[in-house]
């Protein structure tokens, strides 16, 4: 128990122990995606609590990638001055922030034009998304960097790209969640290519001292979807590109 407390870096982050808040929702963001007094308030209280890193929420970097109404937001550079009174907040108690950002797909419930690598049903949704074109990809890919850069430039610590839980990246790599015949599906090399892209135009974005990381599932637990093989394949390529951390 000793070395949880002891103080340690990740990625070139010192943390004051090992204990890591990962992601989770709050539902207190504004119907706008601006952060509120309450979410300051949590945020402070968690970094005075000793967590030594805290990992935020999803921010979604896109309205049309938007899951729940009261989701973070870091799609715009109004939101820019929100997301520094969390960075404000955490450092304040001497804590570590990472943003998660997130592009929720065929699972974004509030867009009324849900998109996804294939026009298939994502398994508790009811709508069926639209397959994305290849320029749409490249404008999710842009969305993805636009929404690091907002948080490099609120005071964060990192950046974490969120690709579990069924949202885009993890849909991309999920041969039952993409058919698509283009160089985004098919093969594991083709499916595992959105979450690269993503990373590598996210890097290009903060630099090479900024910390970025991912989320990633290991199986889906879904029949023909996503295997801890795959997820593993991902993990290498990713190690390979240079990811600071996966979680």
């Amino acid at each position: 128990m000793r070395r949880v407390f002891e103080e340690s870096t990740l990625a070139g982050m010192r943390l004051p122990n090992r204990l890591v808040r990962s992601a989770t929702w709050e539902g207190m963001a504004d119907t706008d995606g601006r952060v509120t007094d309450r979410l300051v308030d949590v945020y402070e209280r968690l970094a005075a609590g000793g967590v030594g890193l805290i990992i935020s929420s999803y921010m979604f970097v896109d309205p049309a990638g938007r899951q729940p109404p009261d989701q973070i937001g870091a799609h715009a550079d109004e939101l820019i001055p929100g997301l520094g009174r969390l960075a404000e907040a955490v450092h304040s108690r001497d804590g570590v922030l990472v943003g998660q950002i997130v592009h929720c797909g065929g699972q974004a419930t509030t867009s009324p034009d849900p998109v996804a690598p294939s026009a298939l049903q994502s398994p508790g949704y009811q709508k069926i998304p639209r397959a994305l074109t290849v320029e749409e990809i490249g404008g999710i890919i842009t969305a993805f960097t636009g929404a690091a850069r907002r948080v490099k430039q609120a005071g964060f610590d990192g950046v974490q790209l969120h690709g579990a839980h069924g949202y885009l990246l993890a849909q991309f790599l999920s041969p039952l969640r993409n058919r698509r015949s283009d160089r985004y599906g098919g093969n594991l090399e083709n499916r595992a290519r959105f979450a690269l892209e993503v990373f590598g135009a996210v890097r290009s974005e903060v630099g090479s001292e900024f910390p970025v990381m991912i989320k990633l599932n290991a199986h889906d637990f879904l029949e023909g979807s996503t295997t801890e093989e795959d997820s593993a394949h991902l993990a290498a390529l990713l190690a390979q590109a240079g990811i600071d951390a996966i979680e």
